[in-house]
C-alpha cells in the first residue's frame, strides 16, 4: 500500500513538473486590413479551428487612427497614438525611444529570449529602430507575397529557440485598396483564404517542433483596421469594429464582448474609460502577449508604472489557471475584469458572429467528427427550419435573411451534444 502511495505521489509530481516547466512563447499573426463580416463569408478551415477551439472576439473596437502604421504600432507597443507618436504611414514623430514594441520589454526581464519577425510592409521594420523593437532577427519578403511569407515563418519555427514569433501579411488590405474592402469583393474574399491556407501551415509547423508538449505558445492573431469602399482612416464601425483569436494548449474556450468605448478622434465625447475597462482593445494585444512571455516573474505589465501601457492584460481571461512545482497557484489577480465571456454549454461550447445580425449568422465549434444538425424557432416555439447531416469543418453558417426581424432560437446538435442560442434578425 506505501508503495502504491508513493508512486501515486511520483506520479503526481511529474504531472506538476512537466506542467510547470513549459516554456511561453508568443506566436503573433497579423492581417491587415481584414473586416469581420469577410472573416466570416470566407473559407477559411484554419482560422475557424483556432477560433472554434481557443478564445476569440468579435468586439475588440479600433480606438484610434484606423491607418496602419499608427495601428500596428499600437498593437505592438500596446500604447495608443498620442504616446508612440505615429499619426500616419511616414511614422514622422514616433516615440518608440520612450515606448518600446513587447519583445524589447520581455526583454527587461527575460533577456535571452529570442524573436523573430518576418514582414511583408517594410516600414514596420525600416521606421522602427531595431534597439526599441527587441527583434533578433526582422525578415523581410515581398509586400503581399503570402506564400513566401508562410514559408519564412515555417523555416523560422524550427529553431528551437525561438520564443517570439511575428508573422504580417498584407495581401488581404492591398486587395481592399484595389477592389474594395467587402465580403462582396471575390478578390478581397481570396486574398482571406490564402492567408488561411499559410496560417495553416504555420500553426503545423509550430506543432511538429520537437519539444512543443513541453512549451506553453499563446497564438494571437489580429488585423488592424476594417475598410469602408477602397479606403480606410475614418471613425465608421466598418473601420473600427475588428477582431482577434488566441489559441494556445492551455487557452479556455470562450468568446469575448464588449461595448464600443468611442475612439479618441472625437473628442466629445472621446473614450469612456468605464467602458473601456471591460472592452477588447487594440492596445491589450501587446501587453497580453507581454503578461504570458513574463508571467512567471509575478509581473502585470499594465501595473510597471515605467511602461505607461494602455493596453490591458486578457490574459487571466483566456488562460487557464497554472501551478508551479509546489503545487501553488501562480495565475495572478486582474485589476479589473478584463472582458465579458459567454456563457458557454457544457454539453457544446458555440461561438456565434454576429448578433444581431441581417440575417446571417456564423456558429464556430468543434463538431469532433459527430454529426451535425439544427432547428430553428421562433419565440412562439414553432419550427422554422431543420437541416440534417451538414457538412462543416468548424464554421456553420445560417442564412435567415429571408425571415422576419425578431429573436429566434437555433439549436445545433453535434451528436450527443446540444446547445440553444438566442439569436436576433434586425433588418
Amino acid at each position: 500500500m506505501k508503495r502504491l502511495k508513493l508512486l501515486a505521489l511520483l506520479l503526481m509530481g511529474s504531472t506538476v513538473l512537466t506542467f510547470a516547466s513549459q516554456k511561453r512563447k508568443v506566436l503573433l499573426i497579423g492581417i491587415d486590413g481584414t473586416r469581420a463580416d469577410a472573416l466570416q463569408a470566407a473559407n477559411t478551415p484554419n482560422i475557424d479551428s483556432l477560433i472554434a477551439t481557443g478564445a476569440y472576439t468579435f468586439d475588440s473596437w479600433h480606438t484610434g487612427i484606423t491607418v496602419s502604421g499608427p495601428s500596428w504600432s499600437t498593437i505592438f507597443t500596446g500604447v495608443n497614438y498620442m504616446k508612440h507618436g505615429v499619426t500616419d504611414n511616414s511614422y514622422s514623430g514616433s516615440h518608440f525611444d520612450q515606448y518600446n514594441e513587447f519583445p524589447k520589454l520581455a526583454k527587461e526581464y527575460k533577456p535571452n529570449l529570442y524573436a523573430a519577425e518576418v514582414i511583408e510592409w517594410s516600414p514596420l521594420v525600416d521606421n522602427v529602430p531595431n534597439q526599441y523593437d527587441g527583434y533578433n532577427s526582422r525578415i523581410k519578403v515581398p509586400d503581399g507575397g503570402t506564400t513566401p511569407t508562410g514559408s519564412v515563418a515555417v523555416t523560422q519555427l524550427l529553431n528551437s529557440n525561438m520564443d517570439v514569433l511575428t508573422v504580417y501579411f498584407d495581401a488581404v488590405d492591398l486587395a481592399g485598396h484595389s477592389n474594395g474592402f467587402s465580403p462582396n469583393n471575390p478578390s478581397y474574399i481570396s486574398a482571406i483564404q490564402a492567408v488561411d491556407a499559410q496560417i495553416g501551415n504555420i500553426i503545423t509547423a509550430l506543432h511538429s517542433r520537437p519539444n512543443y508538449a513541453n512549451e506553453d505558445w499563446l497564438v494571437l492573431i489580429t488585423t488592424d483596421h476594417g475598410g469602408l469602399g477602397t479606403g480606410h482612416g475614418g471613425n465608421s464601425n466598418d473601420e473600427r469594429h475588428i477582431w482577434w483569436i488566441g489559441s494556445g494548449n492551455h487557452v479556455i474556450h470562450k468568446q469575448l464582448f464588449g461595448a464600443d468605448p468611442g475612439t479618441y478622434r472625437i473628442v466629445p465625447p472621446g473614450v469612456d474609460t468605464a467602458i473601456l475597462k471591460h472592452t477588447p482593445v487594440q492596445a491589450d494585444i501587446a501587453v497580453t502577449a507581454l503578461h504570458h512571455l513574463i508571467y512567471d516573474e509575478n509581473v502585470r505589465p499594465d501595473t510597471v508604472t515605467r511602461w505607461a501601457l494602455d493596453g490591458k492584460s486578457l490574459l487571466d481571461s483566456i488562460h487557464v489557471e497554472t501551478v508551479d512545482t509546489t503545487g501553488n497557484d501562480t495565475t495572478s489577480t486582474p485589476i479589473d475584469p478584463t472582458a465579458v465571456g459567454n456563457v458557454a454549454s457544457q454539453e457544446l461550447n458555440v461561438k456565434v458572429y454576429p448578433n444581431p445580425s441581417t440575417g446571417l449568422f456564423t456558429f464556430w465549434f468543434d463538431p469532433n467528427h459527430q454529426k451535425v444538425s439544427y432547428s430553428v424557432f421562433n419565440t412562439n416555439g414553432m419550427l422554422i427550419r431543420r437541416e440534417e447531416d451538414v457538412q462543416m469543418g468548424y464554421k456553420l453558417n445560417v442564412d435567415l435573411s429571408a425571415q422576419e426581424s425578431g429573436m429566434y432560437i437555433i439549436r445545433i446538435q453535434a451528436g450527443a451534444k446540444v446547445m440553444d442560442n438566442k439569436v436576433i434578425i434586425a433588418h
